[in-house]
């Protein structure tokens, strides 16, 4: 953690309020993780499957089995949330 810590500081992401152990996000910060917010959100996310190399190992019943479980676990999971 602290190497972490350090290499933001010395970036100028963070910087360290004096006599404490606590940390503040750097105008210049704001900026740096907006943008790779950003970034993420228009760019990677919305294009990952194209980053991914092309598998076909698995034939299309069993990936299409295996998605329709993975929207029923889904569904199990949100109803239990929102029952709780």
């Amino acid at each position: 953690m602290s190497y972490d810590l350090r290499r933001l500081r010395l970036r100028g992401v963070i910087e360290r309020s004096v006599g404490t152990h606590r940390y503040h996000v750097t105008p210049y910060g704001v900026r740096v993780t907006f943008f790779y917010s950003k970034l993420y959100l228009r760019i990677f996310r919305p294009h990952a499957p194209a980053l991914e190399p092309f598998s076909d190992a698995i034939p299309r019943p069993v990936r299409t089995a295996l998605l329709e479980l993975n929207a029923a676990i889904d569904r199990v999971y949100q109803e239990a949330a929102l029952a709780a």
